[in-house]
């Protein structure tokens, strides 16, 4: 019986949320219906109940674009403004069609702020790191190298659309940077190393980046919906700067050797031996396609270091480095290539932003 009684009032609850449903469908009907007939002061009256609840999303944008156009012909500017911010409050991407959608209606959208105010996001991608070198200190002879390798970036940021052209792109990441160093010692006369030893240099950073991204095609697209690609994809330019702290770095080494026995691979900090701060400049690229309430967002940036990362005078601290691996430093600065995958997304403010048109 308990049982019987629940379905019966599921059913019940359906069946009303079913009927309001339809009846507010009609109501929409009818006062569309009096709109076209020029009984615009029946409206308000007709649509009273529904706007405070029983309308979708969809009704409701329609019912207030009605509404605003009622009040715009009644010459009721006030409550026009008023019924145009409750559309855009309810439709962050409502559009208009200026081909048919009457100019007062038209002019008046164009006076409220329409477009996002700002954004938030995440994302994630791979690290490409190799030093620039700008000097080796050897400590017997030989020849060095660093090559680059792959990390990994995350990190959250926000977009601040300012100028036409132009957004302001905070944020703040996490960064895996890694790169190999390998020093070859000869001994006097000989043309093979008679050891060679590699080292894997892991670094984290955090890192506070500051761009601003140069729109292409001007504005970004936020609404209209664009026929061609290149159009929807929003290409963008950035350039700015980032500061980043050095959170550890390690480095995992071995020494092989030509004619007697290698010395096994271990890990040995760097840390005392890092700068702890670094500059860069960013350069780069991207694109973001309008999905769901923001962008999906894909570019590529180049940091390049302005600090050096170690010095001559640090150089010979780390004994156990210098004495077991015969590894050395060179002097070097860092560089790396992101390129990541994000998502962005959009959060508006729609308000008046300036007089009627008359």
């Amino acid at each position: 019986m308990k049982k019987l009684y629940i379905l019966l009032l599921v059913a019940c609850v359906s069946t009303k949320g079913f009927t309001q449903s339809s009846s507010c469908a009609q109501t929409l009907r009818l006062a569309q219906s009096t709109y076209d007939q020029g009984r615009l002061h029946e409206l308000e009256g007709i649509l009273k109940s529904c706007l405070a609840a029983g309308f979708t999303k969809e009704e409701k944008v329609g019912a207030l674009k009605l509404l605003t156009l009622a009040y715009i012909y009644l010459e009721e500017p006030t409550r026009a403004d008023e019924t145009m911010l409750l559309l855009l409050q309810t439709d962050h991407y409502f559009e208009i069609n200026p081909a048919v959608d009457p100019a007062e209606f038209v002019a008046l959208y164009r006076t409220f702020r329409t477009t996002p105010v700002f954004r938030v996001g995440l994302k994630a991608g791979t690290t490409i790191t190799k030093p620039n070198v700008l000097s080796f200190n050897p400590i017997s002879e030989g020849n060095g190298e660093y090559k680059h390798r792959y990390g990994f970036d995350i990190g959250i940021f926000g977009e601040i659309p300012m100028a036409k052209k132009f957004t302001l792109n905070p944020g703040l990441h996490y960064s895996l940077k890694t790169f190999q160093g390998t020093w070859n010692s000869f001994l006097s006369g000989s043309t093979a190393p008679y050891s060679t030893s590699i080292g894997i240099e892991s670094e984290n950073w955090i890192a506070v980046p500051l761009s601003v991204q140069f729109n292409i095609l001007g504005r970004e697209e936020t609404k209209e919906k664009k026929e061609n690609f290149i159009s929807r994809l929003n290409p963008y330019l950035i350039a700015g700067i980032s500061f980043d702290f050095l959170l550890n770095s390690s480095l995992l080494v071995e020494q092989k050797r030509a004619e007697e026995q290698s010395i096994e691979l271990r890990t040995i900090s760097l840390f005392p031996q890092r700068e702890k701060f670094n500059l860069s400049a960013i350069v780069g690229a991207g694109g973001k396609i309008r999905a769901g309430g923001g962008y999906i967002i894909g570019e590529i940036r180049y940091l390049h270091g302005f600090n050096e990362i170690n010095s001559s005078s640090t150089l010979l601290e780390n004994q156990q480095l210098l004495f077991d691996y015969g590894y050395i430093d060179g002097v070097f600065k860092i560089n790396s290539l992101f390129v990541n995958v994000g998502y962005a997304h959009n959060f508006f403010n729609p308000k008046k932003v300036k007089n009627k048109i008359k």
